[in-house]
C-alpha cells in the first residue's frame, strides 16, 4: 500500500486531534477522497476513524481488539469540572439546535461562567472561583470540545462533543451529580 503526502498529512492530523473540514478542507478532501487507504493503513495499528461527514469532522478511536494488543491512544480521566462543563456544553448544544437556524453555538466566557456557578457551592473568594472556572474552559478548548473565536472573549462549541457525550452518558452523569449533590 503506498501513500502519498497528502493522505499522510492527513493522518498526521488525525494523530494529532480532530480534524474540521471547516478549519482544514484540503485535508478534508483528502480524507473524504482516500478514507478506505487511511483506515487500511489505520487498523493493523488497532485505530480506527469516526468520520462524521454531516458534523465535519473526524478523529481516530481505539479498535476492540485482543487483550494484550498494545494501546496507542489513550483515555483521560476527567476532573469533575471538566466534566461538567463538558455536560453542560452538550446540553446548551442541544437547546441551541433546537432553538437557532444557525449552524455555530457561540457562548461568551461570561456565560460559561454564569452558566457554571450554578452547580458549585458559594465563594468567598468569587475571583478566585471564576479563575478556576476560566482554567477549567482552557481545559475544555484543550480537549477540542470548544475553539476560541479569534479576536473575541468567545467560544463555539464544537460538534464532536455530541460524538463524546451521548445521551447515556448525559445521563450518569446526572445521576452522579444528585450523588454529589447529596452529600454536600
Amino acid at each position: 500500500m503506498t501513500i502519498n503526502q497528502e493522505t499522510s498529512k492527513t493522518i498526521i492530523k488525525l494523530f494529532s486531534g480532530v480534524l474540521y473540514k471547516s478549519d482544514q478542507p484540503k485535508l478534508w478532501l483528502e480524507l473524504e477522497k482516500s478514507y478506505a487507504v487511511i483506515l487500511d493503513y489505520l487498523k493493523p495499528l488497532g485505530l480506527g476513524v469516526i468520520f462524521d461527514e454531516a458534523e465535519g469532522y473526524a478523529y481516530l478511536q481505539n479498535l476492540e481488539l485482543e487483550e494484550d494488543f498494545p494501546i496507542l491512544l489513550r483515555k483521560r480521566t476527567l476532573s469533575y469540572k471538566v466534566s461538567l462543563l463538558i455536560v453542560l456544553l452538550r446540553k446548551r448544544l442541544t437547546q441551541f439546535d433546537m432553538q437557532s437556524d444557525e449552524s455555530r453555538a457561540v457562548l461568551s466566557t461570561e456565560e460559561m461562567v454564569e452558566m457554571f456557578e450554578l452547580f458549585l457551592a458559594q465563594s468567598s473568594n468569587e475571583v478566585k472561583q471564576v479563575k478556576e472556572i476560566e482554567a477549567t474552559i482552557k481545559k475544555v478548548v484543550e480537549l477540542g470540545f470548544l475553539k476560541r473565536l479569534k479576536s473575541s472573549e468567545n467560544y463555539e462549541i464544537t460538534r464532536v462533543i455530541k460524538s463524546f457525550v451521548d445521551a447515556q452518558w448525559m445521563d450518569e452523569f446526572d445521576k452522579r451529580l444528585d450523588v454529589y449533590a447529596k452529600l454536600s
